[in-house]
């Protein structure tokens, strides 16, 4: 995917400004102990992640669409695929498929909300950027 894209930032787990630094601290979602932890800032391009306190609490709305999403499409394909399956079967197999996948929808709902809110800006800061504050404190 090329820069620009907001894809590229999401799935790639990069920068939402510059598209090149990461965006977490350890890109596998699955290392639970720092799962979800963004770095304070961009290692390439210097610009925060964070532009108030509480910024990404917003990123629960979007995990909880993913989550309704990532339910709905596992339903709808046991229906479809297994029609004669017990419903505790399609239970189990919604609540296993969100259990597994909760590390990445977490991690992904991140940096979705990160991205409505930060745009592409390119690797180097412009001149009012370098004069003023990195971001609020």
């Amino acid at each position: 995917m090329r820069k620009g894209n907001k894809l590229t930032s999401i799935l790639g787990f990069k920068c939402p400004h510059c598209h090149e630094g990461e965006f977490f601290v350890d890109r596998n979602p699955y290392h639970l102990s720092t799962v979800g932890d963004v770095l304070d800032h961009c290692p390439v391009c210097k610009r925060r992640y964070t532009p108030e306190p509480g910024f990404y609490y917003g990123g629960m709305y979007v995990s909880y669409a993913l989550a309704v999403a990532l339910f709905a499409t596992v339903y709808i394909a046991m229906i479809v695929f297994f029609p004669d399956a017990p419903l505790w079967a399609d239970a189990a197999t919604v609540i296993t498929a969100l259990i597994i996948l909760s590390p990445l929808i977490y991690a992904v709902s991140k940096t979705i909300w990160a991205n409505l809110f930060m745009h592409y800006k390119g690797p180097h800061r412009t001149g009012e950027e370098k004069a003023g504050p990195i971001g609020p404190r």
